[in-house]
């Protein structure tokens, strides 16, 4: 992990959607290449509290740009980087929060945690940064300043180094999900299923055939009615960002399909239902094509061994599949066809 970027930001109150400053430390094979620091205006009232804690207060950020228009500068580079942060869960959640109350697309984000990796491997009475810095680090900063933050985590990210032999086992791939009741139209499980089953293949994919960009643009607007509900509204501002990203990146698919998640209860819907949902959105992923592939195959064989469904009719096509016969996408359409009558 010689390539990646450290973040830090400060928040105006205690809601956590909004932001009045950020600090970004760059960092290209170990050297530190570019610091970048704004202040933002949150378009949000600001608290006494955070106005003692940050130094920040509403005059400050009059003329400060706002968070659309700075994300519009970021954006590329909190995209294509490993982010380091210390409860750089907490920065990417306010990010997360601050696009979904634009009503802009959300992407995941790869990410490695200072925190806790000082859990893991330090045995501290207090994991806080400023804690770290004083007593570790053996230094003083401008503690709650986002730029100050920012440099003090990457100092932190170096001295941890030694600790940890392979640091990219602990990267991980962070997507806000928003903590709240499901308490929509449970007839929306098998939107949601069938979405995951449609995207499943982006695990192995290279880049988004128009065919399939189709079928998951039409997904999007047949749903895009039902944006009322938080947990709807993220999974369409998720699939927003990938019908207005162009020529995304292997990677980039990749980690768009670990942000999302299957319904695998629900009160409405028996288990073995839930998992023919997923198993439709997976026909119609493949079916859309003109043909299907090699690696769709295999993909498509290795699904179905690790997902045992009490079904009869799902047991027969399993049963009867011939998967060298020419005509075998004609029987994955047929088979698709008679699940329509089933699932919702």
């Amino acid at each position: 992990m010689k390539n990646y970027i450290v973040l830090d930001l400060e928040t105006p109150n205690k809601y956590c959607n909004s932001m009045s400053s950020m600090g970004i430390v760059v960092v290209e094979e170990g050297e530190i290449v570019d610091e970048i620091y704004s202040l933002i205006n949150p378009e949000a009232p600001f608290d006494d509290f955070n106005i003692s804690f940050t130094g920040i207060g509403p005059e400050d950020v009059e003329n400060a740009p706002t968070f659309p228009e700075y994300w519009d500068e970021i954006k590329n580079l909190l995209c294509s980087n490993i982010i380091v942060g210390q409860n750089i869960s907490f920065d990417l959640s306010v990010i997360s929060k601050s696009l979904t109350r634009y009503n802009m697309p959300i992407p995941p984000f790869q990410c490695y945690c200072t925190l806790n990796s000082c859990k893991r491997n330090l045995n501290l009475p207090s994991n806080s940064l400023s804690y770290i810095v004083k007593n570790v680090l053996n230094t003083t900063y401008n503690a709650h300043n986002a730029m100050a933050d920012a440099q003090m985590t990457n100092e932190l990210f170096n001295f941890l180094e030694d600790y940890e032999e392979n640091r990219k086992e602990y990267v991980k791939t962070y997507s806000y999900r928003p903590n709240c009741k499901r308490d929509f139209d449970r007839k929306l499980d098998y939107n949601i299923n069938y979405l995951y089953g449609l995207i499943k293949k982006f695990n192995y994919i290279d880049k988004i055939s128009y065919n399939y960009y189709e079928l998951i643009k039409k997904w999007f607007y047949d749903n895009k009615y039902q944006n009322n509900h938080p947990l709807i509204n993220n999974i369409l501002l998720k699939i927003d960002y990938v019908l207005n990203s162009k020529d995304l990146s292997k990677k980039e698919i990749r980690l768009i399909f670990q942000s999302f998640r299957p319904i695998k209860r629900s009160p409405k819907y028996p288990v073995n239902i839930l998992k023919l949902q997923v198993f439709k959105g997976i026909l119609d992923s493949l079916i859309c094509e003109k043909y299907i592939e090699e690696k769709d195959i295999e993909f498509l064989k290795t699904w179905m061994k690790n997902n045992k469904i009490n079904d009869k009719k799902y047991k027969k096509f399993y049963n009867d599949i011939n998967w060298k016969d020419e005509a075998l996408i004609d029987y994955l359409k047929e088979y698709s066809v008679l699940l329509c009558d089933n699932l919702k």
